[in-house]
């Protein structure tokens, strides 16, 4: 009887083998035909991510530049409308605009004067000295043009952008501006991070304006413009917007084979090229190399699977041995269905949180809003777009219940605003720091976790313009403290359910972190929310 069973026990593994064999050779093939499909989609995936990066680049590029080249245009506009005005006038207004241009801390100088037959007269320089290498000094009677150069005053690169303006008779008005390059490249890589590539400026005639290596400001960079030429970008009726010039190149700079994506940019009468360099071949090839790696493992995973099952198979037969086994499996599914509830637990009352939030907050606002647009126009503006990146914030997709310190305190700011307006100087609100904010930063909280706390504090006490409610939020190295006064309502319009308190303490008590609690001492309520890396 019992050989019985074992024979058929042995006919069910032989099967249960020969099954696995089948579906292990099975994988393989199917993971020999979809790599190369994979690879193809990944190629045109990262194509669109490169034109994508290459749009953003040549938006940003066009809106400093233009931004930079407001002065000259308004400069145009006055001396086109003022042909009927004294001179003295004109020149003042001249001036006035250069002292303008001079608030941007990338403009290194702007300039006016007048040319005639005698030379240059009323210079106007916002510095000491006009650096004059470019500039017209002679009167000529039949130009009226728009002028970009590069000059190089002492220890500068700066790109020179002027206007003559030849309307009058016998006398000639020049202005400019000079934008200081190795400033513009010092602002546009703090605020423009580099991702797979990066960016090169020119001026229509190929003279570097922008460059990863700063050495290369102010040069012509031949190199770039061998096969595609600066007049096939700039023309119009060559560069019809749906198609980009490419090029495949050298990087000297990456020491790498690239390709490189041109494009044009208008600003004012002139045209700059944009230039975006991937290594597109070893980017493909790193995720070449990553799909077959992970395929090799997922392979070397199901081998092993099949090995434990064979030697499964052949102890399974041994009744202690799978006793053993299923305690063993038994006691890790507990140990991961406890943690998975105590963080399904956590996520569900932040939803719950949101889902309490929501209607309330939006009706007050919403009755503040209708205040506001009749008796302060300009503030209602400014209170939709904070209401509006309030919700943006609440509704945001995000992986986890964590977030950073910082994004909370700019939540934080702009939904006390909200509250501001409604309650105004019956609630106050002071934040000190008092630690360093690079390291500050980088921490870690439960996502709502301030705004938690807060609305509390709104929710649960008393206060008027005579007895305000203050709140105050402390920071240390290692956590957060909230205190408000504590006044608690006598009859208590919202019942508390002490959501938000069950929430923060579940969350900490999922990462194992100690330290979360509340306590009330001297009249005032204080909340101690520990930061997590």
């Amino acid at each position: 009887m019992g050989s019985g069973k074992l024979l058929i026990s042995f006919r069910k593994h032989k099967r249960y083998l020969y099954a696995s064999l089948t579906l292990i050779i099975l994988f393989f093939v199917v993971s020999a035909l979809i790599t190369p499909k994979i690879t193809l989609v990944a190629e045109n995936l990262l194509e669109d991510v490169v034109q994508e990066n290459l749009i953003s680049k040549k938006n940003s590029i066009a809106f400093e530049f233009n931004n930079l080249n407001t002065f000259l245009v308004y400069s145009e506009k006055i001396l086109a409308d003022t042909l009927e005005k004294p001179g003295n006038q004109l020149l003042e207004k001249l001036q006035f605009t250069s002292d303008l241009a001079q608030t941007s801390q990338l403009i290194a100088n702007s300039f006016s004067y007048t040319l005639n037959p005698e030379g240059v007269e009323n210079l106007y320089s916002t510095k000491d000295t006009l650096f004059k290498k470019g500039l017209p000094v002679n009167y000529d009677k039949a130009r009226t043009w728009f002028v970009d150069t590069i000059v190089r005053p002492k220890g500068q690169v700066i790109y020179r952008k002027f206007y003559v303006d030849r309307s009058r008779e016998n006398l000639s008005y020049v202005v400019g501006y000079d934008i200081d390059l190795i400033a513009f490249w010092n602002y546009f890589s703090e605020n423009n991070e580099a991702r797979i590539g990066y960016t090169v400026v020119t001026t229509d005639t190929g003279i570097c304006l922008l460059h990863p290596d700063p050495e290369y400001i102010g040069t012509k960079l031949d190199s770039y413009f061998t096969r595609v030429s600066t007049k096939d970008i700039v023309n119009p009726a060559l560069h019809s917007g749906k198609s980009l010039f490419t090029d495949e190149a050298t990087s000297e700079y990456l020491n790498l084979d690239v390709r490189r994506y041109f494009d044009k940019v208008q600003v004012g009468n002139s045209s700059l090229i944009v230039i975006e360099s991937f290594p597109l071949d070893l980017i493909l090839k790193e995720r070449t190399q990553q799909i077959n790696r992970y395929f090799l493992w997922i392979s070397l995973l199901a081998f092993a699977v099949f090995m434990l099952l064979l030697l499964v198979s052949r102890y399974q037969l041994k009744k202690e041995f799978l006793e053993n086994l299923k305690v063993v499996e038994e006691k890790e599914q507990l140990i991961n269905a406890n943690e998975k509830y105590q963080k399904e637990n956590a996520l569900l009352q932040l939803n719950q949180l949101k889902k309490k939030m929501n209607p309330h907050f939006l009706f007050n606002s919403l009755n503040s809003l209708h205040i506001l647009i009749e008796s302060k126009p300009e503030l209602s503006q400014e209170f939709v777009l904070k209401l509006a990146d309030v919700y943006r914030y609440l509704l945001e997709n995000k992986e986890g219940d964590l977030i950073l310190v910082k994004k909370e305190i700019t939540f934080l700011d702009q939904y006390f605003f909200l509250q501001k307006i409604r309650f105004g100087e019956s609630i106050r609100f002071i934040m000190n720091n008092i630690v360093d904010k690079r390291l500050f930063y980088s921490k870690r909280i439960p996502f709502l976790a301030l705004e938690t706390v807060v609305e509390n504090a709104i929710k649960h006490n008393e206060f008027t313009k005579r007895n305000p409610l203050q709140i105050e939020l402390l920071f240390y190295e290692n956590r957060i403290e909230v205190i408000n006064t504590y006044t608690p309502r006598r009859t208590s319009k919202v019942e508390s359910h002490k959501l938000g308190l069950m929430y923060l303490k579940n969350t900490y008590t999922f990462y194992n972190c100690e330290g979360f609690k509340t306590e009330i001492e001297d009249h005032k309520f204080k909340c101690i929310l520990p930061l997590l890396s």
